[in-house]
């Protein structure tokens, strides 16, 4: 079971999440529903990483969720939702903890 921090609701079987709008860096937006994604064409059925209907929101994290302020993978864009402000700070040490390991050749 993988349950939503945002909705409480079971992922897999939730026919989507919240809708309440995102604010980041002080702006206002609509969450993206799924299928309506600028880089998603011909969806069928639930969402293939969190479950939710066509239609609905996408659970947050959700590797196909679009960020609403910049139009990009909301996982990977770099903008930050209001109260995720410390995971910028996060991923920026487990990143260089990361290449400390490995080291700069692999």
């Amino acid at each position: 079971m993988a349950m939503c921090e945002y909705c409480n609701q079971e992922m897999t079987t939730a026919m989507g999440c919240v809708t309440a709008p995102i604010v980041i860096a002080g702006e206002s937006y609509q969450p993206v529903p799924f299928g309506s994604e600028r880089r998603l064409r011909g969806i069928r059925g639930r969402c293939h990483d969190c479950g939710i209907l066509p239609g609905r929101v996408h659970h947050h994290g959700c590797d196909v969720e679009e960020c609403p302020a910049c139009g990009l993978q909301s996982i990977s864009c770099g903008c930050r939702w209001a109260g995720e402000e410390h995971l910028a700070d996060d991923w920026e040490d487990e990143m260089e903890e990361r290449f400390q390991l490995v080291g700069p050749d692999g």
